[in-house]
């Protein structure tokens, strides 16, 4: 993945900037100019972190239990 799509991703996971901040110590307004893409080269470190941070962030929402789905019984039940 892309730096950009590493914070894309984050943010669609439910992190806000500064979540992403406090996970990476990359400061929330270069996490802002990389998620709109306005950042040309991103740094190895940035990356690595926002790396690691997805992939910690795909770890905790395997634990979460799943939602719970409730139906509608049919007529025939």
């Amino acid at each position: 993945m892309k730096p950009r799509e590493l914070v894309l991703a984050l943010r669609a996971m439910g992190l806000t900037q500064k979540q992403i901040e406090q996970r990476t110590g990359i400061p929330q307004p270069t996490v802002s100019k990389i998620g709109l893409g306005r950042v040309g080269d991103v740094m190895s470190r940035h990356y690595l972190a926002l790396l690691a941070a997805y992939e910690q962030r795909v770890r905790e929402e395997a634990l979460e239990p799943a939602p719970q789905v409730f139906r509608q019984p049919s007529v025939n039940e």
